[in-house]
């Protein structure tokens, strides 16, 4: 038996695959941490874009962490719901889009963090990002859109 087939016929996986609460109580915990973690995502890109400018860089700080915590959340119900049909994930086109996805996501969301981080308090409620940090704020839109259509598509192609 292979890594992957283990997991699969771990306890994990069948509770997931077979008990009346395994699968929606997942499925349940990846919806509410997608929510979170591109919710805040987004919202941060966005100030950093130049919207919501009433909120200053330094307020900024609380939403990665709180963003972080959804991560969190769907990388263990996730790892949770890929367990149970472990074998056919390995294999799917848009599952595999989707894991490029969050690691790029996840790659800017660490980027965008530290780049809040290194302005401090320097920056006034009207600033905006200017140069890299613009760029990968964009990026980030894009591969968390990405992201989350491409796990919609996971049941269906």
């Amino acid at each position: 038996m292979n890594f992957i087939e283990w997991i699969e016929a771990s306890a994990l996986a069948e509770w997931v695959r077979i008990s009346i609460s395994g699968y929606p109580a997942m499925i349940t915990l990846h919806s509410v941490g997608l929510a979170v973690m591109v919710g805040l995502s987004l919202a941060v890109d966005m100030r950093l874009l130049g919207r919501f400018r009433s909120i200053p860089f330094s307020s900024l700080r609380t939403f990665f962490t709180v963003a972080w915590i959804g991560f969190l959340i769907n990388f263990v119900s996730g790892a949770a719901l890929f367990s149970s049909q472990a074998t056919l994930y390995v294999t799917n086109v848009p599952f595999l889009l989707k894991m490029a996805f969050v690691l790029a996501g996840a790659a800017t969301v660490g980027y965008l963090q530290a780049a809040v981080a290194r302005t401090g308090d320097s920056q006034g409620a009207d600033s905006v990002a200017t140069g890299a940090t613009r760029f990968v704020a964009i990026l980030s839109i894009v591969v968390w859109l990405g992201a989350t259509i491409t796990g919609r598509l996971i049941a269906y192609l």
